[in-house]
């Protein structure tokens, strides 16, 4: 169970291959969901990056949808560059719902089978309050670093670490 809020109801609408009520499904975003995802970070510091990313070639941009009233509805989305550098957005509606570190979760399970040996996200000041949802999601300080020319906090969640070939459990 990936501990999403449930909503009350029989939970017997659909097949059983739609889900359940607050059930996480995680997919690509269309080129054309792209394009209005850029909307989710417009009052963002991040909001530069974000366009740039979507752009750019070998991104990655996960749709977060949640089961609702019997038809997956989005809820948010994780965009993530080819350095692993990671901005999260919900939907205005879900905000403030506690909903933003299960969307942050359920993003790092399909970046997992990527190449990303680390995920980073860059808190500016005015972020500072998010620090708590991504620390939910694993994350930790990772020290100081410039994002947009202001003086940010690089957070870090590593997916991967290395084993050298002399680490033989016996």
């Amino acid at each position: 169970m990936n501990g999403a809020v449930h909503e009350r109801g029989d939970g017997r609408k659909g097949s059983r291959t739609c889900g359940f009520p607050g059930h996480l499904r995680v997919r690509d975003a269309s080129p054309r969901e792209r394009q209005s995802l850029a909307g989710l970070f417009a009052e963002s510091a991040h909001s530069g990056w974000v366009a740039e990313t979507l752009a750019a070639a070998g991104s990655m941009v996960l749709l977060v949808e949640r089961f609702a009233n019997g038809t997956w509805v989005p809820l948010g989305c994780a965009v993530t560059d080819v350095a692993g550098e990671t901005a999260l957005a919900l939907c205005p509606d879900d905000r403030r719902r506690g909903f933003a570190h299960e969307v942050l979760r359920a993003a790092i399970r399909v970046l997992r089978e990527e190449p990303f040996t680390q995920l980073t996200a860059c808190l500016g000041p005015e972020h500072e309050g998010l620090a708590g949802i991504f620390a939910r999601a694993g994350f930790a300080p990772a020290g100081s670093c410039l994002f947009g020319g202001q003086p940010s906090t690089r957070y870090a969640r590593n997916l991967r670490g290395d084993c050298t070939t002399y680490n033989v459990w016996i």
